[in-house]
């Protein structure tokens, strides 16, 4: 936990102590340097398996999840000060938030269960209900401009906007399926990269990548997998990484047409992946599993983080659910709102 006076100062005085907190190095890695600037909260709880955070810039972020302790009612946590304080916006529709897509400091997107999206376009001081015409859960949103966005979530649900999301139609699934794990494919993470061709990873009787060129009406398996994908991104055009269970780590450079294992370093599950170039990417998992790659997956590395539990530092043993880079500086989000910050040195 930050001390009063690194609170009272702000972010420019996390740097200093979170390289005397913690500092990871190795032949051939950076030096990481590591702080919590967002202890836990004692009203909301962020333990759910779907939480993430999302950093629009390196001054405003976005915690998304539920507020359990209130029957499961979703919540939206933002900072507008590079985490040194953070405004808590609990009960904003019934049920957890799963995912979201955050385009710039104002406008963004969140969804959850029950066919939930909810949009702001004033850096989460607001937030509208949008009508989805399902009640599947919906797992991620991604974004190209503020208008043109897609949805996905349960039963291979592919949703779409034109328009911001004031109108949604349904692309694909939509419905719950009959007999809940014969055949369903969630769709967990999705990418765009224009209006026709996209990309899912996907969870189910084994894990799937499926990619569409009619901008998500129909779907085609590309890369099936023994085991789940629980996150998916992409740096550019053509490199990116999907992650998954038991430290699965596929790795494509070319679009996502072919797909090649990588080493993670840890046989954790992994539930969220971010890159921020073609070379730099970071992943979190069960039993705070952080892991980075500097040279485009070639080698990962793994960071040990120790945090407050009741006054005294640990190893944290938690799930890191959700997990964002911007440069060389990464955010993961875990159990009861704590947020982590890591920069490479």
């Amino acid at each position: 936990m930050l001390s009063a006076e690194t609170e009272r100062t702000g972010w420019f005085a996390v740097a200093p102590i979170a390289l005397a907190m913690a500092l990871v190095s190795a032949t051939a890695f950076a030096q990481v340097g590591f702080a919590e600037i967002k202890p836990p909260d004692d009203a909301v709880e962020y333990s759910s398996v779907y939480s993430k955070v999302f950093f629009a810039s390196e001054t405003v972020g976005f915690l998304v999840g539920e507020q359990s302790l209130e029957y499961e009612k979703a919540t939206v946590a933002v900072t507008r000060d590079k985490g040194a304080t953070w405004e808590v916006m609990p009960g904003l529709s019934v049920g957890r938030l799963m995912g979201g897509a955050f385009l710039d400091e104002n406008n963004g997107w969140t969804v959850g269960e029950a066919g939930t999206i909810l949009a702001t376009d004033d850096g989460g001081k607001s937030w509208d209900t949008q009508t989805s015409k399902v009640t599947v859960d919906l797992q991620d949103a991604f974004f190209l401009t503020e208008d043109v966005g897609w949805v996905v979530g349960n039963n291979s649900t592919a949703l779409g906007t034109k328009n911001g999301g004031r109108s949604w139609q349904i692309l694909a699934g939509g419905t719950p399926s009959g007999q809940v794990g014969e055949g369903e494919v969630t769709f967990v993470a999705a990418h765009f990269f224009d209006e026709k061709n996209g990309i899912v990873a996907g969870a189910g009787i084994e894990g799937v990548i499926e990619t569409t060129t009619d901008g998500g009406k129909t779907w085609e398996a590309v890369h099936p997998s023994e085991d789940n994908y629980g996150g998916l991104t992409f740096a550019d055009a053509n490199v990116g990484w999907a992650v998954g269970k038991y430290g699965l780590i596929h790795a494509t450079t070319d679009g996502g047409k072919t797909w090649t294992p990588q080493d993670s370093s840890t046989e954790e599950d992994i539930w969220a992946i971010s890159a921020s170039s073609p070379t730099t990417a970071w992943y979190s998992g069960d039993l705070g599993t952080i892991g980075y790659t500097t040279d485009g997956g070639a080698t990962w590395q793994t960071v040990g983080v120790q945090v407050e539990f009741f006054g005294q530092k640990k190893d944290l043993t938690r799930p890191i659910y959700g997990v964002a880079a911007l440069g060389a500086k990464a955010w993961a989000a875990t159990d009861y709102g704590r947020v982590l910050y890591f920069e490479l040195q």
